[in-house]
């Protein structure tokens, strides 16, 4: 063999060797990160991992678009509609996923495990707004979904299924939408409105006689939380499910209960102040409330939600 058929083969050897250490560099693709829909109420977490590939097992709300341009991810089967904190469009307990450019979801009862990039919003107070008006802080977009076989479900996951099949869940949603409304019913209004003859009637915020109509009225908006055994009649649903199993969510809503009676005595005798003020948004000047321990209450109503809002968080599949 000549010289020069020695330097080509060395040559090609190099060149060999060199492909193979500049292939051996690259690092492998990054195993997504395990998302939970208890994590995900964390913003500052959800801003560390922002722009990472993450995965997280759901349902598919049935109120999920149709054409399939997103979905409503939940960890609650049987599930029609996002929940939202109680007065507010704010999603909880529930994420928006979007699919890869051009695709579409097609819908599923059963349960999924999604992979995609978490988008979280640049600041915690300018959220993301849908078509529907819905705010939420993160979205999981590019994503794809594969169904998840029944038997690589967790042995509990069976009684949970059980129980929010019975609507549990959705009743205790507006639980809190009626001790949200005792906490901070001054905060509530009436819209403005055209009336049959053309005029603009100006919009208001609630009176106290208003807020005590909204409770006590037969067929009223909140009458339903005002009924002698209400929170009972949550509770038994509970605990025929299972009368040890779900503890915890049970003492929550004790504790929405002392909260609701508290409230409402605040309101029943009077513990509040009213001043004449102009209220820019109804370009009007009325009356507007003032409840003498509001701050107090809205802060225990939201750590009960808080508190609830994790309980439920941390059913995972």
């Amino acid at each position: 063999m000549n010289k020069r058929c020695l330097k080509t083969i060395a040559l090609l050897l190099l060149l060999t060797m060199a492909a193979f250490v500049m292939c051996g560099c690259e690092k492998a693709p990054e195993a997504p990160i395990k998302l939970s829909f208890k994590a995900a109420s964390g913003y500052d977490y959800l801003k560390s991992i922002n722009g990472k590939t993450v995965t997280i097992s759901g349902y598919m709300a049935t109120s999920s678009p149709v054409d399939g341009s997103f979905m409503f991810l939940m960890n609650l089967p049987y599930q029609s509609c996002p929940f939202c904190v109680p007065n507010t469009s704010q999603l909880s307990n529930t994420m928006e996923v979007y699919p890869k450019d051009g695709d579409t979801f097609g819908y599923t009862t059963q349960a999924i495990k999604v992979v995609g990039t978490l988008v979280v919003a640049e600041r915690e107070d300018e959220p993301f707004t849908d078509r529907y008006g819905y705010q939420f802080n993160y979205k999981i977009v590019d994503a794809t979904y594969t169904i998840i076989q029944a038997e690589e479900l967790s042995a509990d996951m069976a009684l949970w299924q059980e129980l929010a099949s019975t609507d549990v869940i959705s009743d205790i949603y507006a639980m809190f939408d009626y001790v949200h409304f005792l906490c901070a019913w001054n905060t509530y209004y009436v819209n403005s409105y055209t009336d049959d003859d053309g005029n603009i009637v100006p919009g208001y915020y609630l009176y106290a006689s208003d807020a005590m109509n909204f409770l006590t009225m037969d067929g009223a908006q909140y009458n339903y939380g005002y009924q002698e055994g209400y929170f009972d009649g949550i509770v038994r649903k509970i605990e025929a499910v299972d009368p040890s199993a779900f503890k915890d969510l049970v003492d929550n809503i004790r504790k929405a209960e002392a909260l609701a009676k508290k409230a409402l005595a605040e309101l029943e005798n009077g513990n509040y102040t009213y001043e004449l003020q102009y209220i820019e948004m109804f370009d009007n000047k009325d009356y507007v409330y003032t409840l003498n321990i509001g701050e107090e209450l809205q802060q225990q109503m939201q750590t009960i939600y808080d508190e609830f809002a994790n309980w439920l968080g941390s059913w995972e599949m």
